[in-house]
């Protein structure tokens, strides 16, 4: 979702100062607070994977801290819905994750994600953060998320501006090494011109870290609708977006099949209201090493039923999931 720059860098500042105090502990993953009940996701069976493929999901998971949903304080419901996004991770078993909104580590009041979804995914999966300030990864209190069951082979940190950061992870596949990038931008929104400048930045970013001859996948919260100019320039830039490439990316009313933001509000609401297209799942091929979609489709976009008439959603925004093939 998008924030504004100051609340998000003031809000950074608060998690930084909290953790180097030593405020609190990251949650016991086996608590009920930080795995939560068992629930029915209603998400379907995973794809059947052939050899060389990829299975890929995209989310922005809503970190909460800012109460952004008033009917759902406090922290949006932070334990109920990182459960729900565990059980239906768990249910995909994704060999690449990319989450976006992330606090890691919590302390005695808020949940940190980090704990709770590798206890639900299991010991395959390993977590890669970056924080939106760039700071060195696994440092930094707010920022992106990336979880594979793929060996890594290294990763870092790179900041495009404003509080805005992405992030590199490569990983080992039968297939040879593949480049992973994840991001949270601003977007175009407020200003054009610093839209272009963070994803020139990305785009450099990706051009100096590329393993060579490698394929390379960039997904993440763009906030920045098809038509806008930074997706062009990534079109224009050779990389394919996998929902329009292999599922339906129509987003022209609340509730397309395309949309990914906003549910809200996130709690005993039946209907979608997204209206935008922001989240994407983009992917290159490499020198020699095509790369190509199967299928595509959203990720979480229906609400989860808690009993009792209890509707939630995972977040204010849809996922998007892909079948990547390696050839």
């Amino acid at each position: 979702m998008r924030s504004a720059w100051i609340p998000l860098l003031l809000l950074t500042v608060a998690l930084t100062l909290a953790a180097g105090c030593g405020g609190g502990s990251e949650a016991d993953p086996a608590s009920p607070s930080a795995t939560g009940p068992a629930l029915e996701t209603g998400e379907p069976a995973p794809p059947d994977l052939a050899a060389g493929e990829l299975l890929v999901v995209d989310l922005n998971i809503l970190h909460g801290l800012l109460d952004e949903d008033l009917d759902a304080q406090p922290y949006d419901r932070i334990d109920e819905r990182l459960a729900i996004i565990g059980e239906a991770l768990a249910e995909l078993q994704p060999q690449i994750i990319f989450l976006q909104e992330v606090v890691p580590a919590g302390d005695e009041s808020y949940t940190g994600v980090r704990a709770p979804l590798l206890s639900a995914l299991g010991d395959e999966y390993q977590a890669v953060f970056g924080a939106i300030n760039g700071d060195a990864i696994d440092t930094g209190a707010l920022g992106q998320m990336t979880l594979t069951r793929l060996p890594i082979l290294s990763s870092e940190n790179h900041y495009v501006g404003g509080v805005r950061a992405v992030h590199r992870v490569t990983v080992e596949t039968d297939a040879g090494p593949i480049d992973l990038y994840n991001v949270h931008l601003e977007g175009t929104e407020d200003d054009a011109q610093l839209a272009i400048t963070e994803i020139e930045n990305v785009l450099a970013f990706i051009d100096s870290t590329r393993t060579a001859g490698a394929p390379a996948i960039l997904a993440g919260d763009f906030n920045a609708q098809p038509d806008d100019p930074m997706i062009g320039a990534l079109l224009e830039a050779g990389f394919t977006d996998a929902l329009a490439a292999a599922g339906d990316a129509t987003c022209d009313g609340p509730g397309g099949p395309g949309c990914t933001s906003s549910t809200k509000p996130l709690g005993d609401n039946g209907e979608s209201l997204s209206s935008r297209r922001i989240d994407y799942i983009f992917f290159q091929p490499g020198a020699g090493r095509p790369l190509a979609a199967r299928t595509a489709a959203l990720f979480l976009n229906e609400p989860v039923d808690l009993g009792g008439g209890r509707l939630l959603w995972a977040s204010d925004h849809i996922g998007v999931q892909a079948v990547l093939t390696l050839e």
